[in-house]
């Protein structure tokens, strides 16, 4: 947590408000999370007097495009939250560890408790360098995620996102043919596909009516086909459904309200209670110290 589809939450939140604000200051109380740079000096100057253009997205990476051509990405890791505030006489949250004031107005506040996210600014390639983005992400047929990993070579080697890459079914077949690979391990491999974690993986395997365990390789035309259409269909509720909170409560937008697609989960979270389509009761399994849910019976 989070995943792809509260990081697109974000960003959707984010994206109206701030796109043409300059940033005007930037306050940063624990370097571990710009670790990248050399100095904080050196992330608040790539930062400092630069004004937003667009917002954007790569797996569970928030990406802020500026005028200098640099890019400004975070990550949220394990509890990170991106929260704004109209000034700075608003009272800042505990653990708020960067602050971002921008002109004309308002602030944005990095809150991280477990301190595994971070944020870096990706400083534009030479005009004419070669960037080796990812063979998967090469695979797509539409969309800005080839041209956007080129531009910051930080994430050149994430996989196929699920919705920034347009890739068919043919396509996703093409990347499980002959990988033995359990279908789980290989959804939320960042490396592959990049922005779906252990919440939709469970969720998509369950919508599919794939079991998380099942070799990769293994699956039929017709499975793909399903595999294919239920990323779609998932990842495409839970933005709409603004993401999912769970009972740590870790994740809420940047007006600091949680999601609701936590109340549409079919497996995740609900080992005991009874299948939505069978009735089974839904189990759960701990699988390379990630939990798993899944319906035995629909998911055979």
């Amino acid at each position: 947590m989070p995943e792809l589809p509260e990081v697109e939450t974000i960003r959707a939140a984010l994206s109206r408000e701030l796109t043409g604000k300059k940033v005007k200051s930037v306050t940063v109380t624990n370097g571990k999370l710009t670790k990248r740079h050399k100095s904080v000096k050196e992330f608040r100057a790539l930062l400092e007097g630069h004004t937003v253009k667009s917002l954007g997205r790569l797996g569970k990476n928030l990406i802020f495009a500026l005028d200098s051509g640099n890019h400004l990405v975070v990550h949220l890791g394990m509890s990170g939250q991106l929260l704004r505030a109209r000034s700075a006489k608003d009272p800042k949250p505990k653990h708020t560890h960067v602050v971002i004031t921008f002109s004309p107005g308002g602030e944005l506040r990095y809150v991280d408790p477990r301190m595994f996210g971070e944020l870096f600014v990706s400083v534009a390639p030479p005009e004419g360098t070669k960037i080796d983005v990812s063979p998967y992400a090469k695979l797509a047929v539409g969309g800005d995620g080839v041209a956007l990993r080129a531009k910051i070579p930080e994430l050149a080697d994430l996989g196929i996102d699920p919705v920034e890459d347009v890739v068919g079914w043919d396509r996703l077949a093409a990347i499980l043919r002959d990988r033995m690979t359990p279908l789980k391990a290989i959804l939320t491999d960042q490396h592959v596909i990049c922005g779906i974690g252990n919440i939709y993986a469970d969720e998509i395997l369950y919508t599919a009516g794939l079991r998380f365990d099942r070799p990769a390789g293994s699956l039929s035309t017709i499975e793909v086909r399903r595999l294919h259409r239920s990323i779609g269909e998932v990842l495409a509720e839970a933005i709409k459904h603004g993401g999912s909170t769970l009972s740590d409560e870790q994740f809420v937008d940047p007006d600091g309200k949680p999601g609701n697609y936590q109340n549409f989960h079919h497996v995740y979270g609900r080992e005991g209670e009874a299948c939505p389509r069978c009735r089974s009761l839904v189990k759960k399994l701990t699988v390379r110290g990630r939990a798993t849910y899944f319906c035995e019976n629909c998911q055979a």
